[in-house]
């Protein structure tokens, strides 16, 4: 047939393309004649096309018959023109403007007549840009539908004559123009049939016979049957030849086949025959050669050579398939980066380059491999070694920041790297290690760099909890360093970026945020920062990992013993060294129970067990930390007050003493106290209001009258007239004790007023009488003292100088009765007034005042803020004196150690004072004359003259120093035995001489101490030290550490020390116990100093103290051997009762290193006896002495005496040796009978004793915690024990709680070196509770219900306290039972799938959170194979996060094998609904190479040479 259509025939209907199959295109545009001609708009003309009149009109033929012009030209321009069209699908016609046409909806019946045909140009076919592998174009194009509706005739109108259409006369005898409506088929990669070739334009132009491509046009050339006319021909037309039949069809078919098709089964036989012929033509027509890839070939070229082909690799026009022939060997690794890089290699070519490489690498370990796991094993290390290459090229370009172009090179590294790894050319997890590695080591410098780099693998890296909570503690770390630094003005862009960092991260991942230990280093900071706007949702997200984070540390464990045994620890830190500024928010967050808080607090404030004032102050200051609008304080205290009958003198006093100092600040209701009172019937007895009544009534006495209000007051003296209390006498006790204060402190009184008859009472006796009374009396007048006293002689000072100089005798006069009132309140006032002083002395006293009462106004609150006002003072002084400024400046460099935080400050004080003491001197070179140390000792009255040469040196050799050492110390001596007052120079003359070399100077005393220490006549030494303390020469190190003779000196006396030898021990004991009094040798500040250095050896150096009574008990126990008897130290009642103080001081301060220093193996028997004897009245004060047994230790502990029964019971325990068989066997007896103590009171609902076990030896806890965990975990029930037993699992239920408490107690003070691995115990209960809720039986509906509520909380509160161990070790995956862990972290994550189904209980988050942290720094054998347990039943991302893995796309990818088919005839399958060509399929995991998708492998293309087969795909040939 022609190209062109018979005018009788109606024209071809259009075709639809393979690819749009079932789609509906839209309409043909209907333009009129002005339209059509007309440019298109440049808003709607779609991209890549051109106009197309233009474009036609340049080589396109004239139009013939008084048509429209036809496109002509070339195929080249044809193609040209129908360029644009992106659809990978059909091809759709222009758009079209007219508004009638443009909704539409095509289909194939809407044909139009030949006379309503547009012209051809808009019906010319357009090419698909939807390529194949090869570039070519895929999918065949469908001509554009006709449109809808008829058009106007078009008239012909000529072309502008501005641009008139130029015409082609040239003759072209070979071009054959096809016919614009012709349908062009696309070539589907085939080349066209070569014909004869001629020179066209520049270029070489194929000409073929027939123009393949074109459906249905034969071009005349004469010789088609078509173009043989015959008269048949002419009168019928012309027809294909019909094929040849074996025999002439006698008759229609339609008779036959007609009834057979309108049968009921006539359709699904001829879809049958339809579906036969299309099997058949696709098995026909499918690819079945196998795949012929190989990688692209690599060979030995020249330099010259590879240079001119990574030049063209880097050129873009160059085609791969071209390069592909000769891939230069040598070319792989570093190498191949750097390449890349220099030649600036697109980045498309230079991964096809690695992939071309790397897939030749990894096949020659194939064909070098013996076996599959030498071939995996090499290929993993190759791959590891080329991240490990495409790192160091990274970091690399990186730090090469100096050159020109580093910007570029930076980009092109980070953009090759990306593409690597988003094509999984890399090791990821490698990879991501590497860069937060890099990220951790980062200095500020390079930290943006690295910032930007690891944003760009931001969301892989938190998909996985090992890389996420890494970089989480990696950005919080750097954001805290920069947050806090001095610097943070200058590095504000780089905090900035952090900043919106971490609230990107609080945002994304929250879950990364959960790790205990990263947690409580960064929170405070963390919470600084994002406090700002407490209204964000990043600030919500902070709070709720902060609680998620909380509930995972083991002192959260919710049972009440446990938070009162919290409480209580936290509340006797306060009272030790090293002070922390972060206790009272620890307190007010153990428990949001305020009651219980308050409670606690009371109770531990007035225990007999607590001593000192400190105490008060620290259960005043939480107090009123914790009151507020929803908190009923003074209801709290007197239901306390109610509750509790106080009998103890003691505990009355710290209770009157509390309400006192909360009534001063305003948070106790005085009114509301009475209020109470009335309504419990007032005071009827007259005992109510004597210092021995009832603490409730007598408190109305003992509340400061001041702060009654008028009304108030009436009522209160109403209430106290009934009990026969005078407030008359009261005012009159009051003003008299004022007047006597006014007198000792030389105020004038009244002329006529009866005390002036009287001398003034001392100082010491007047103290003493405010020390016995009343609280009221106190509070009166130490505010007469402060507010009366101490401001108006400040207000006159000022008025009349600039600077204050109180007198010294009145100073230490207000000190000493503030501090026998215990009102500390006032003295801190004192010291606010005094602050201002430019008196160095004066100041000085006040920084030793704040030294001694350290532990006191720390609980005020006050410490620092005073330390930061004198040190300021300094500052200002030290400028205006200089060296008049040294006492100020020794006394804040003792201070400033003791403070928590202030290491900087304490250390330049400690060199400035070094330097204050050397600038005394003056600056000579020459050494000290030899005759010096000869003058000293020949004239004493030249003393004072002597000091004042020593101090014109400001060095000396050793050997002088050793010399004048001697000489000063034996002068020093000599006034010892005579008890002479030139004690004082001499020991100023040492303290001078300490300055020169201190570290040989302390090695000299530690020697004459020594010495001394073996005389068997001396001086006592409490006549002998206390300067030499007080002074600097001697300092507590050197004394505590000279006490003892030896190692076993703390076990028994040397067994010849005679005279005063053998009481060495005792005498420094008591020294350390006795409180001085000025004398002629001691000054008031001497004895001051020495009561600091009393309170800082109990503090700091409670160990050394303790073996030091254990020596001096020994030494003691001893002396009674002794012929003649020698009179004792501890022999006096006043040494033994500071002895009982200061061992209960030592044993709250630490109570682990009193247990270890008096349970000591095989002691002395005479020692043991005194040893028990002591801890028994510490315990049970009443008690006489005599040893206590297990349970009665037990039945006396509670969260106050748990020191003291620490002690005892380590006492009890410790008495016998275990290196002999006979010690061991007693030492197991013990233990048996303490676990049976144990079990007796766990049973009696006796847990008190559970916080000391933490303290005791390892093996006694260990044995407790095991017996402990074991009863637990065999109270768990399981679906064996059903039916349910309601009444019974109660009581299991509290028996459980008991034991956690007791497993809870140990695991806390536990050190986190030694963690108990998990038991496999534990595991089957998790199993058993994980099978209980994925139980769907009724009968298992009440046993569900109990493990939700009770049994699931408490194992996971058990798991809680293993969780914060592992969080808080610095390696876990090093410790044992790893299996058992990973065995442990499955069952969890079933659990946590499980709880999906009851949102209800909230405990799907927690069981999330402590397997989060269980799974950190699991080894990685055991987190494979938590993976491998749980990646092919789930795909939850919690699940994928926990365990760190993330689904390969390409893991998932099976083998169909279709096995042979079977017997059964096609209908029959086809009657069975089996289909066709659907035989049984068996599946093979299918490796992915990823290295061998290429797209340009080969030169040569071949049906089947692409590296994933097309059989694989039953591809067919088209």
């Amino acid at each position: 047939m022609t190209s062109r259509p018979p005018l009788a025939i109606p024209p071809r209907q259009p075709q639809r393309t393979l690819g749009g199959s079932g789609l509906s295109q839209r309409p043909v545009p209907q333009r009129s004649l002005t339209q059509q001609y007309a440019p298109q708009s440049p808003v709607r003309r779609p991209d890549g096309f051109g106009n197309e009149q233009g474009a036609d009109g340049g080589d396109g033929a004239q139009p013939r018959y008084g048509t429209t012009p036809r496109r002509g030209g070339s195929k080249l321009k044809l193609e040209l023109a129908n360029d644009g069209i992106d659809h990978a699908g059909f091809v759709e016609s222009p758009q079209n403007t007219d508004p009638l046409s443009a909704n539409k909806v095509f289909t194939p019946s809407r044909v139009m007549s030949m006379a309503d045909a547009p012209d051809l140009g808009d019906m010319s076919p357009q090419t698909s840009r939807c390529h194949t592998i090869d570039g070519d174009s895929a999918p065949l194009p469908m001509p554009p539908r006709r449109a809808r509706f008829a058009v106007p005739t078009k008239r012909f109108q000529p072309p502008p004559a501005s641009a008139p259409a130029r015409k082609d006369a040239r003759s072209k005898p070979f071009m054959l123009e096809a016919p614009p409506e012709a349908p062009r088929y696309f070539g589907m990669g085939k080349q066209e049939q070569c014909g004869r070739t001629r020179k066209h334009e520049g270029g070489t132009q194929r000409e073929t016979d027939t123009v393949p491509g074109y459906a249905d046009f034969s071009p005349w050339r004469g010789g088609h049957p078509e173009d043989q006319f015959s008269d048949n021909i002419i009168r019928i037309g012309y027809f294909d030849k019909p094929p040849a039949q074996p025999a002439q069809e006698a008759a229609s078919a339609k008779a036959t086949l007609f009834p057979a098709l309108k049968h009921k089964s006539g359709l699904h036989t001829l879809s049958t025959v339809f579906t036969s012929i299309l099997n058949h033509r696709r098995h026909i027509g499918q690819i079945t050669s196998p795949s012929t890839f190989k990688p692209p070939p690599r060979v030995t070229l020249t330099d010259t050579k590879r240079e001119a082909w990574l030049k063209d690799l880097a050129n873009p026009t160059i085609p791969l398939r071209r390069l592909s022939r000769t891939i230069p060997h040598g070319i792989r690794g570093r190498v191949l980066l750097d390449q890349c890089l220099n030649k600036n290699v697109p980045t498309d070519r230079a991964v096809w380059l690695a992939k071309c490489v790397g897939a030749n690498e990894i096949r020659a370990f194939k064909r070098k491999g013996v076996n599959n796991t030498f071939v995996m094993g090499g290929e993993v290390k190759w791959i590891r070694d080329w991240t490990l290459c495409v790192e160091q090229f990274v970091e690399a370009i990186i730090s090469a920041f100096t050159e020109a172009d580093w910007k570029a090179k930076v980009t092109y590294a980070i953009r090759l790297a990306t593409h690597l790894y988003a094509e999984h050319l890399l090791d990821r997890d490698h990879y991501m290690e590497w860069l937060i590695a890099s990220l951790e080591s980062s200095g500020e410098a390079k930290l943006p760099m690295w910032l930007l780099l690891v944003q760009i693998y931001w969301k892989d890296m938190l998909k996985l909890r090992r890389h996420g909570r890494r970089l989480v503690t990696t950005i919080l770390n750097h954001h805290c360093s920069i947050y806090e630094s001095p610097d943070r003005d200058i590095l504000l862009p780089l905090s900035t970026q952090l900043g919106a960092l971490v609230r990107s991260l609080l945002s994304a991942s929250p879950d990364s945020f959960v790790h205990p230990t990263t947690w409580s280093r960064y929170r405070d900071s963390l919470q600084s920062f994002l406090s700002s706007n407490q209204e964000s949702p990043t600030y919500a997200t902070f709070k709720t990992v902060d609680f998620r984070t909380d509930s995972l540390t083991s002192s959260n464990v919710r049972t009440q013993p446990a938070i009162r045994s919290t409480l209580v620890a936290l509340l006797d830190n306060m009272l030790r060294l090293p002070f922390k500024d972060d206790i009272p928010g620890q307190i007010r967050k153990a428990t949001k129970n305020t009651p219980v808080l308050i409670r606690t607090i009371l109770e531990w404030c007035t225990s007999l067990y607590r001593f000192g004032a400190a105490k008060v102050y620290v259960a005043v200051t939480i107090l009123r930390s914790i009151s507020g609008p929803d908190t009923d304080l003074t209801s709290e205290i007197l239901g306390f007050l109610d509750a509790d009958v106080l009998q103890e003198s003691p505990r009355k006093h710290s209770v009157y003493h509390l309400v006192s100092e909360l009534v001063r600040s305003g948070h106790f209701s005085v009114p509301q106290y009475i209020q109470w009172l009335i309504a419990r019937g007032g005071l009827l007895d007259p005992s109510g209001a004597q210092p021995d009544g009832p603490c409730s009534m007598r408190l109305l006495v003992e509340i400061p009258v001041h702060s009654f209000s008028d009304s108030m007051r009436s009522l209160r003296a109403s209430l106290l007239r009934r009990a026969s209390f005078s407030v008359e006498d009261e005012a009159k006790d009051i003003e008299t004790a004022i007047k006597c204060v006014k007198h000792a402190l030389s105020v004038p009184l009244e002329p006529h007023d009866p005390i002036l008859q009287k001398p003034p009472m001392s100082i010491k006796k007047l103290a003493r009488r405010i020390s016995l009374s009343s609280r009221s009396l106190k509070f009166e007048v130490c505010s007469w003292l402060v507010t009366d006293f101490v401001d108006s002689i400040v207000q006159q000072l000022q008025a009349e100088k600039n600077y204050l100089e109180p007198p010294e005798r009145c100073l230490d006069i207000v000190r000493v009765l503030l501090e026998a009132a215990q009102d500390f309140s006032m003295l801190d006032t004192t010291l606010s007034y005094l602050r201002h002083s430019s008196n160095a002395e004066t100041l000085s006293y006040c920084v030793n005042t704040l030294s001694l009462h350290l532990p006191v106004f720390f609980a005020m609150g006050s410490a620092k803020s005073l330390f930061h006002s004198f040190y300021d003072r300094l500052r200002t002084i030290s400028v205006e004196q200089g060296i008049g400024a040294r006492p100020l400046l020794a006394s804040l460099a003792n201070l400033a150690p003791r403070l928590p935080g202030l290491e900087s400050i304490a250390s330049q004080l400690r060199n400035e004072l070094l330097i204050a003491d050397r600038s005394n001197a003056v600056d000579a070179s020459s050494p000290l004359s030899d005759n010096m140390a000869t003058q000293l000792q020949d004239d004493e009255t030249e003393l004072g003259e002597q000091i004042e040469k020593l101090a014109n040196y400001s060095s000396a050799d050793k050997h002088t120093m050793e010399r004048l050492f001697h000489t000063i110390v034996s002068k020093l001596v000599t006034c010892w035995t005579k008890g002479h007052e030139r004690q004082r120079p001499y020991s100023i003359l040492l303290s001078r001489l300490r300055v020169f070399d201190a570290q040989y100077f302390d090695t000299l005393m530690k020697d004459w101490v020594q010495y001394i220490r073996k005389l068997t006549k001396r001086a006592p030494i409490a006549q002998m030290y206390p300067l030499l303390v007080s002074s600097g020469c001697l300092p507590l190190t050197t004394l505590l550490a000279t006490a003892l003779r030896s190692q076993n000196q703390a076990t028994q006396t040397q067994p010849n020390a005679v005279g005063s030898a053998s009481t060495y021990m005792q005498e420094i004991l008591q020294m350390l116990m006795k409180q001085f009094v000025p004398d002629q040798i001691l000054t008031l500040g001497d004895c001051y100093r020495f009561q600091i250095v009393q309170a800082q050896a109990r503090l700091e150096y409670a160990k050394e103290v303790m073996l030091l009574v254990r020596g001096s008990l020994a030494e003691y126990a001893a002396s009674r051997n002794q012929q003649p008897p020698r009179p004792q130290p501890l022999d006096d009642e006043k040494v033994k009762s500071h002895l009982f103080e200061l061992l209960r001081d030592l044993i709250l301060i630490d109570p682990q290193a009193a247990s270890q220093t008096l349970s000591l193996k095989s002691p002395d028997a005479k020692l043991a006896t005194l040893i028990e004897a002591l801890t028994t009245k510490l315990l049970v004060p009443q008690s006489g002495g005599g040893q206590k047994t297990f349970e009665q230790v037990l039945e006396l502990a509670n969260e106050f005496t748990l020191p003291f029964c620490q002690v005892k019971l380590s006492l009890n325990l410790a008495i016998h040796d275990p290196s002999t068989p006979e010690g061991a066997e007693r030492l197991q007896a013990q233990f048996e009978q303490l676990s049976i103590a144990m079990d007796n009171a766990i049973e009696a609902d006796n847990i008190m004793w559970t916080g000391m076990l933490s303290y005791l030896s390892p093996d006694i806890t260990l044995h407790l915690k095991n017996r402990a965990e074991a009863r637990f975990l065999d109270l768990f029930p399981s679906m064996k024990a059903l039916p349910f037993d309601e009444n019974g699992s109660k009581s299991d239920i509290h028996m459980a709680e008991n034991l956690l408490t007791v497993v809870d107690s140990v695991l806390r003070g536990a050190s986190t070196s030694k963690i108990s691995p998990f038991s496999s115990g534990m595991a089957d209960r998790l199993t058993d509770l994980w099978e209980i809720l994925g139980s769907t039986s009724e009968e298992c509906s009440p046993l569900k219900s109990a493990v939700l509520m009770h049994w699931l909380p408490l194992l996971l509160s058990y798991l809680a306290l293993q969780a914060s161990q592992f969080s808080a070790a610095v390696d876990s995956s090093k410790f044992p039972g790893s299996d058992t862990r990973a065995r442990v972290l499955v069952i969890l994550a079933g659990i946590v799938l499980e709880l999906d189904k009851y949102p209800t209980s909230h405990l799907g988050p927690r069981v999330f959170d402590i397997a989060l942290v269980l799974a950190d720094n699991l080894p990685e054998e055991a987190r494979l194979q938590c993976v491998r347990a749980v990646k092919d039943y789930t795909t939850d991302p919690r699940l994928r996060y926990l365990f760190s893995f993330s689904p390969d796309p390409a893991e998932n990818f099976m083998l169909a094998h279709r096995e042979k088919p079977t017997t059964i005839p096609e209908r029959k399958l086809m009657a069975l609904n089996l289909g066709m060509g659907m035989p049984p399929e068996k599946l093979t995991p299918f490796t992915f190479r990823r290295w061998e998708i290429l797209n340009e492998p080969t030169p040569s293309i071949g049906d089947n040479d692409t590296s994933l087969s097309l059989t694989l795909f039953d591809a067919r040939k088209i």
